[in-house]
């Protein structure tokens, strides 16, 4: 037995060591209630999913549940630069239509602009994205075996820039570039010359000039244009200090950006949002098995089809929201069968050396999709805008190990942590979580439970995600069992002009044991 452990357990860890999956999702009401920590601490039939060595316990020996789970996760408020970007058509025609029609953009467009460039700017960095996952499943576990189907539905939100062509429509009469002949002269020369002195300090006259498609003029005469064509649309001199002093503070933050700007149109402007996203049914059979006293082992075998689809919208030229292209993505899928496999191993230290460990600690360790099934991707269709993602999608493998302590009989501590990146549907955005969580039992008797829960959980290979925060509780009386639980972070985002947390999650559950 000990031999066949240790093999289980060189097994289970070396065959991860190359990890391409999605981020591990968070399944029940008690993993989210307390972090996403359940490695080892799960019972009933979410033992199944985060370790299927603890369905070898007693506990709730025989029970049939259902649950719902939904979270979404994003970096650096990705949403909300979408949101300001899709914003940008608007302000670009505006201005566009102002200068064709002798007419003249405020400082207020102007600045409204170059805070859309900077965005533009900060959605070209790598890692940025949003990641959203949803789960449903019903479970039955009689004895040690359980037997569940599952659809995990799991989606990218990923930004592409086209850096080219953000140039604004040809004036049609030009831009007065001559100095200044109206009262507050001096006031507005101090605004021209802080505009110039940023464009020569960051040497960025000729990309700021095709921004206006005026090429070859000097620094001082593109300063002078854009406090003139401010200045004719009536702003106030304070408005065009205001403007002075953004563009001397926002035009660092765009340098990249601005230097790679061509002439070319903003109405060719090719920038898109794409959502890449796949639905996984899985129907799978699991065991556990005690080994030894204190130490047991669990696998599950799964048939799993994959739906892949992908959509998105043309920033500058759809006014298409995020949201429904999420929707649109599950439109026209591909599907794709796989069979794969999970281990798990569970060792609780007490019972193993037959001794009371000072807070009982427990530990178990998981590794879900083994044998790294992949998904076929469907094909671009012919009439299509959007980059395309081809390739095959690998659901890939993940590792999580987990620690418990019960300092004291009704209060259960656990943490969990990927001990290795799980890749997401946004090439370079990475996920591996760290959960923790506590449990209090305030009743805990045969005829009613109701357990309180917290915790925390992180992104720890992405620093630009926030921490979320999870509560959670549920009422256990005579077999029935009802829970909720709920997190979210104290940053938000926008998306579609909403504001929502930056990451958020929530799960219910219902389940009886007989």
């Amino acid at each position: 037995m000990k031999k066949f452990f240790c093999f289980a357990l060189i097994f289970l860890v070396s065959a991860t060591a190359n990890s391409y999956a999605d981020k591990w999702q968070t399944v029940g009401t008690r993993a989210m209630g307390m972090g996403g920590a359940g490695v080892a601490v799960a019972y009933g039939t979410d033992a199944q999913y985060y370790n299927p060595a603890l369905l070898a316990n007693s506990d709730y020996n025989s029970n049939i549940s259902l649950n719902v789970n939904a979270e979404i996760e994003t970096t650096d408020k990705v949403l909300t630069l979408i949101d300001k970007i899709n914003q940008m058509v608007h302000q670009y025609k505006d201005v566009a239509d102002k200068i064709a029609n002798n007419d003249y953009a405020s400082a207020t467009d102007m600045m409204s602009i170059f805070d859309a460039l900077i965005a533009l700017q900060e959605l070209n960095l790598k890692n940025i994205g949003a990641v959203a996952g949803v789960n449903a499943g019903l479970a039955s576990k009689l004895g040690k075996l359980t037997v569940s189907v599952r659809s995990y539905g799991s989606s990218g939100i990923i930004p592409i820039i086209d850096k080219k062509n953000i140039g604004l429509v040809t004036p049609k009469n030009g831009l007065n570039i001559n100095n200044f002949d109206s009262p507050d002269t001096d006031e507005k020369q101090d605004a021209a010359n802080i505009i110039k002195e940023t464009l020569d300090k960051f040497d960025l006259t000729d990309s700021v000039a095709n921004l206006f498609n005026l090429s070859g003029i000097s620094s001082q005469e593109l300063a002078n244009a854009i406090v003139n064509m401010t200045d004719a649309s009536n702003s106030t001199v304070e408005e065009i200090k205001e403007m002075a002093d953004t563009i001397a503070e926002d035009f660092p933050k765009m340098e990249t950006l601005l230097k790679d700007l061509l002439s070319g149109n903003y109405k060719d402007n090719e920038s898109q949002v794409l959502i890449d996203a796949g639905i996984f049914t899985e129907v799978s059979a699991g065991c556990g098995f005690q080994i030894l006293e204190g130490l047991q082992v669990g696998g599950n075998i799964k048939y799993i089809q994959g739906q892949m689809g992908q959509a998105g919208i043309m920033i500058l030229k759809d006014d298409q929201k995020v949201a429904r292209a999420e929707w649109d993505a599950f439109k026209d899928t591909k599907a794709s069968n796989q069979i794969s496999f999970d281990l798990g191993a569970f060792l609780d230290i007490s019972k193993f050396t037959g001794k009371d460990i000072f807070l009982n600690p427990k530990f178990g360790i998981t590794a879900r999709n083994i044998n790294n099934p992949y998904f076929e991707r469907p094909e671009k269709p012919s009439d299509s805008e959007l980059k395309w993602i081809g390739d095959k999608y690998y659901l890939g493998n993940q590792l999580r190990a987990g620690l418990a302590i019960n300092p004291i009989e009704k209060l259960t501590i656990a943490c969990d942590l990927d001990l290795l990146k799980n890749k997401t549907f946004v090439e370079g955005f990475d996920s591996q979580e760290l959960s923790l969580g506590v449990e209090y039992l305030l009743l805990n008797s045969r005829a009613v439970a109701l357990p309180l829960r917290a915790g925390i959980s992180k992104n720890i290979s992405e620093s630009k995600t926030d921490i979320e925060y999870t509560l959670g509780t549920g009422i256990h009386t005579f077999g029935f069992c009802f829970e909720i639980a709920a997190g979210m972070s104290s940053n938000t985002t926008v998306l579609d002009g909403n504001e929502i947390p930056s990451s958020a999650s929530l799960a219910l559950n219902l389940s009886y044991a007989y």
